[in-house]
């Protein structure tokens, strides 16, 4: 729907709120998409460490603070076992509702790691852009949205603005940038996380704008099922390399920077997802993009090209365009109106 329908949907914590978690989220994705690459860099005589456990762990993070944040509210950990209990147990089945967009997330989580593995950071952060027109496809399609023509237009002007920046940006730093490994795959796993992302994160948007359920205990009730995951993932898939090296080889401070990030940025979109819309969160990645840029020029001493500065134009272009509201319908007149401005129009 239009800025009008968001609205009335959005704010219980106000536009401070809105405004604060988009700004977080914006440097969440700046900083995450430049380390994670850099961990996942081959280095001599440094062992690689697990996807899956890195996703674990994050897993592990979130929970224990969002029971944290729950006892802060409520007066306590006795108040926090009972509304967990209540909401999370008793109400099993408002949790297994959690559980489709769990394991979407979970699957986006893995192929993240896949996908900076195989492509460098300005390449996946072009990629990734799909992921706009995946999360408007299923606005409209599942939550039942009607996007206005200046929406889509500038949703248009988002995919190239953003293509721009990156394609100008990739011509400098393909040259002393590490391999990327084999881009096929990692496009392929950008592609396909987009598209869970679209999913999961409207049906997720759906189902907390619906409930009483605070941000927290959704998050408590995703970790039912995605620890478990998780699990499943390193103890099953990844058993031969867990064997080998243990969960934690390869774990350097770079790593564990990730890992916290990655459990901050879970509870940052959800706080995106009930505090405005997903829409807008995909807007708070394309500064993020941009930022990642200037961060990139900044620390490669190269100039921003003419084609970075048209593509960050059209990026600031379409975000106006997008939180343009409408002009309101003037209401028609009555005849007694009509009637008066006719004679005003004769004097």
């Amino acid at each position: 729907a239009g800025g009008g329908a968001r609205a009335a949907a959005a704010p219980r914590g106000g536009k401070r709120v809105r405004a604060l978690v988009l700004v977080l989220l914006v440097l969440q994705t700046t900083v995450i998409t430049l380390l994670a690459r850099e961990s996942r860099i081959p280095v001599a005589g440094r062992p690689m460490y697990l996807g899956a456990a890195a996703v674990l762990v994050s897993e592990c993070i979130k929970l224990p603070v969002c029971l944290a944040v729950i006892s802060r509210q409520l007066g306590g950990p006795r108040q926090m076992l009972a509304d967990v209990r209540q909401r999370v147990v008793v109400g099993w089945r408002d949790t297994l509702a959690m559980g489709l967009p769990a394991l979407l997330f979970g699957l986006q989580n893995m192929l993240f790691f896949v996908s900076v593995s195989n492509l460098s950071a300005t390449s996946y952060q072009l990629w990734s852009q799909s992921k706009t027109l995946t999360t408007a496809l299923f606005y409209v399609l599942y939550l039942g949205g009607a996007l206005r023509r200046l929406q889509w237009l500038s949703l248009s002007l988002l995919c190239a603005g953003v293509g721009l920046v990156q394609a100008s940006d990739s011509v400098s730093a393909a040259a002393g940038a590490a391999s990327a490994g084999r881009p096929l795959l990692g496009i392929s796993a950008v592609l396909a996380s987009s598209l869970l992302s679209g999913f999961a994160n409207i049906y997720l948007e759906k189902k907390m704008k619906a409930s009483e359920a605070s941000l927290w205990v959704r998050n408590v009730q995703l970790a039912v099922f995605g620890i478990p995951q998780a699990l499943f993932v390193l103890f099953g898939l990844e058993r031969a390399a867990l064997a080998a090296s243990g969960p934690f080889v390869g774990f350097t401070p770079t790593v564990w920077s990730v890992v916290w990030l990655r459990a901050l940025g879970g509870l940052l979109v959800a706080a995106v997802i009930k505090y405005a819309d997903n829409i807008v969160k995909t807007y708070a990645t394309a500064v993020a993009i941009v930022l990642t840029c200037v961060v990139s020029s900044v620390l490669d001493g190269s100039r921003p090209t003419r084609a970075f500065l048209q593509g960050m134009s059209l990026v600031l272009a379409s975000v106006l365009l997008y939180n343009r509201k409408p002009k309101p319908s003037s209401p028609p007149l009555d005849d007694g109106e009509a009637a008066a401005r006719r004679q005003a129009g004769r004097l």
